[in-house]
């Protein structure tokens, strides 16, 4: 045997499974700094197909782009196969373009143009209406490949029998960092939303950071009927986590300062649809259907299992205990490395002009914006080729997922929701703390007087946003916890001291000092297991108004025995949430009360009597 013929074989044969067995290196290829800036939504017959190239930074004479356009997709995976290059199908016609003829721009930008024809030999020949693969190569002069991308065509022309429905979600807080001008980016979803006022959205946002002054409040408001704002609290927030914690008048208080923040910009959608994006899970949605929710949109990584494929139409999403009606984004095409916005939402309205072709099922997709860099940008793009494809029928979510449901078998269509967990684990025992002292001194200010408060409760509130790192929050509530402590230790009560009565019943002054630039309430107690004060409607407390500087006030003590005695004088907030400050005060009775009167008087009508009675008795001896 050849021992070496045999090992050349072996190694030919392993190189060449290795090659069958990875396909797709093979035919990746770098886009090589292309990039398509814009193109044509669609084209039909006697139009031009338009392309707007980015080309590489350096280029020389005699470079040359080539595109291609190849027979159209046959169905969904073909056309999932060709976004990244594969299985393009045969070629159609092949056109070079010379680096001087496309005359690129000083950024090299450069434009072609391809008439569309149904015969003939000029331009290309695009016979009947579907979804093409286009290849476009740059070379050198030498035939050195610089990059390669790909795109589609959408020959129109023809309406299909039944059109696609698309419902569109769009998440405008997604293109908000926390270093951008969210009124900017709104008015920018405005701007871009109101240019295509025919395609329904419904708009999911927070009110929360947006500062409009009343004569901006037109130029941020999503001016549609076709638009509806889905209901959301003032911030992004883990409700589940906080309804568990133990705060839903907190969340009930988010969501009605969120509803009344989103009606300046349009018409808010049923009070009974949610939008979960990626947030939600069994424990979101439980909560939510407690407070009435039965409609909702979900990723399909709120489903478990994640599905291959999103339904395509209304299911039944099902909890535990609990089931709704739900529609699943679907993420379509996946964006590439080299995608622009333009790009990428041309291959996103390729991906449904290919359901709509080749699926005659009713189906119904449903569509994110906002989601990744699908921003203002993408939108444009996308929502323009939605009003030119003839082949899509675009429709509101809220018709939408009141559609039929799917059917399997005989029976609506049902997804579990994938379980989660609903508490974040973080202690709210400082918010807590916060919110009692903050609302302890707020009780104590007048209303007019209370806007800094009022302010820092608002903070407060909104410190429960899951935008919030914990640090901030906890450095927020330590500083309510500490402003509280400051502003009332600006209340002096009376110093230790001793209260003479000599009587009964005597009025006692008592001065106090406030030191804090508004006038304060405070509630006073007078506590004392020998002492009851008359001027106190329950006898141990009543609220004084306390102006700046030092106020004296006289109340009316009754000694129930004589002696010396402690009392205990204590100053809260009128809540009662607080105690402001504590002082202890000896009080000495010296004259006699009721009870002791009564006493000496027995005892000297008994001396007088004895002293009657042994005078006699001696002067009855002597006799």
């Amino acid at each position: 045997m050849n021992i070496p013929r045999l090992l050349t074989a072996l190694l030919i044969g392993l190189g060449a499974l290795i090659s069958f067995s990875h396909p797709s290196d093979a035919s990746e290829i770098d886009a090589g700094g292309m990039q398509i800036v814009h193109q044509s939504s669609e084209t039909r017959v006697g139009e031009i197909f338009e392309l707007h190239l980015q080309l590489p930074g350096v280029v020389t004479s005699g470079d040359q782009v080539t595109v291609t356009i190849h027979e159209p997709v046959r169905n969904e995976i073909q056309f999932l196969d060709s976004t990244v290059g594969q299985n393009l199908g045969g070629v159609l016609t092949s056109l070079n373009f010379d680096l001087a003829e496309l005359n690129p721009n000083a950024w090299g930008l450069a434009k072609i143009a391809i008439p569309i024809t149904d015969s003939g030999t000029t331009g290309a020949r695009i016979a009947r209406p579907g979804v093409y693969p286009v290849s476009i190569e740059m070379r050198t002069a030498n035939q050195e490949l610089v990059g390669k991308i790909s795109t589609h065509l959408i020959r129109t022309g023809n309406v299909t029998s039944q059109k696609l429905r698309v419902a569109i979600v769009a998440n405008l807080s997604t293109s908000i960092s926390s270093s951008s001008d969210q009124s900017a980016v709104i008015a920018n979803w405005a701007a871009t939303l109101n240019s295509h006022l025919s395609v329904p959205v419904t708009l999911t946002f927070h009110a929360g950071s947006i500062k409009n002054e009343p004569s901006d409040i037109s130029i941020t408001r999503f001016t549609s009927q076709s638009y509806e704002i889905i209901r959301n609290s003032v911030i992004p927030i883990n409700e589940a986590a906080l309804i568990d914690a133990g705060l839903k008048s907190e969340v009930s208080s988010l969501l009605q300062m969120g509803s009344e923040g989103l009606a300046q910009f349009g018409e808010l959608a049923p009070t009974t649809l949610w939008v979960g994006h990626g947030n939600a899970d069994a424990a979101q949605l439980q909560v939510r259907w407690d407070r009435g929710i039965r409609e909702v949109i979900v990723d399909p990584v709120s489903l478990s299992p994640i599905p291959e494929k999103s339904p395509r139409g209304p299911i039944e999403l099902v909890t535990d205990s609990s089931t709704m009606r739900g529609l699943v984004v679907d993420d379509l095409a996946a964006r590439q490395p080299h995608d622009t916005a333009s790009s990428e939402a041309h291959r996103a309205l390729s991906h449904l002009a290919t359901i709509a072709l080749n699926n005659q099922s009713n189906s119904l997709v449903t569509v994110a914006l906002g989601r990744e860099e699908r921003g203002p940008e993408f939108a444009d793009v996308f929502l323009a080729g939605i009003t030119n494809l003839e082949w899509l029928d675009p429709v509101s979510v809220s018709s939408a997922i009141n559609a039929p449901l799917l059917v399997e078998n005989g029976r609506p269509l049902q997804f579990s929701v994938r379980t989660g967990m609903s508490s974040t684990g973080q202690d709210f025992t400082q918010y807590r703390e916060a919110t009692r002292y903050l609302r302890a001194l707020r009780s104590m200010v007048r209303d007019e007087d209370a806007k800094d408060y009022d302010e820092l409760s608002n903070q407060l509130l909104l410190s429960l946003s899951s935008d919030v790192s914990r640090l901030e929050r906890r450095n927020l509530w330590e500083s309510i916890v500490d402003l509280v402590r400051v502003q009332t230790s600006l209340v002096d009560i009376p110093p230790d001291e001793s209260i003479q009565l000599t009587s009964q019943k005597a009025s006692v002054p008592f001065s106090f000092q406030n030191r804090a630039s508004v006038p304060l309430r405070v509630e006073l107690r007078i506590i004392s297991e020998r002492v009851t004060v008359e001027d106190f409607d329950d006898g141990e407390s009543t609220t004084i108004v306390l102006d700046p500087g030092v106020t004296t006030h006289r109340f009316r003590l009754r000694a129930l025995g004589s002696g010396s005695f402690p009392i205990s004088i204590e100053l809260h907030s009128p809540n009662g949430g607080l105690m402001v400050g504590k002082a202890q005060a000896a009080l000495r009775a010296t004259t006699p009360t009721g009870v002791g009167l009564g006493l000496t008087i027995g005892a000297a009508v008994f001396l007088a009597c004895w002293w009657f009675i042994d005078t006699r008795r001696r002067k009855s001896k002597r006799s």
